[in-house]
């Protein structure tokens, strides 16, 4: 006698394939969520950049100022000026060149000393040693000067 077949289980031809399709549907939750993670990674960074280089540029202009609130700065353009500056950072202030002189305005070229309008220019570098931040200022600024004080 010959064995007789029995048709299979629709059931038990499906074994196993919850197990594929779940492992399948990890492996894709898994990849989600590490692109994920990398995405906030680097806005975290990019974040933290900007913040340093703000930093930089604050500082920057604390020196712009500190430069605008002497008259020294100007009457000597090579003297070096110092800022304080945070652990980690460095500030430059170049010197002071002198571009142009106007006589002021509402004085007699009769009098003996007849103020000027000096146009000065000047840069501050910044540079952030740890994190490599670096902001690089320009200013320009009028300056009522006695005259003889702009060298050109």
């Amino acid at each position: 006698m010959s064995a007789i077949r029995r048709p299979r289980n629709p059931a038990s031809l499906q074994q196993g394939a919850t197990l594929v399709v779940v492992l399948i549907m990890l492996v894709v939750l898994t990849l989600f969520a590490v692109a994920v993670i990398n995405l906030s990674n680097l806005n975290a960074k990019a974040v933290g950049n900007m913040q340093q280089r703000k930093n930089a540029e604050m500082l920057a202009q604390t020196a712009i100022e500190q430069v605008l609130n002497s008259s020294a700065a100007f009457y000597s353009p090579a003297a070096p000026v110092t800022v304080a500056a945070p652990s980690g950072m460095a500030v430059a202030v170049s010197n002071r060149v002198c571009t142009g002189s106007v006589a002021a305005a509402g004085y007699s070229l009769a009098q003996a000393l007849v103020p000027e309008d000096d146009y000065w220019d000047f840069q501050v570098t910044v540079t952030d040693n740890v994190t490599g931040a670096n902001a690089v200022v320009h200013q320009g600024i009028k300056v009522r000067m006695l005259a003889g004080n702009c060298p050109l």
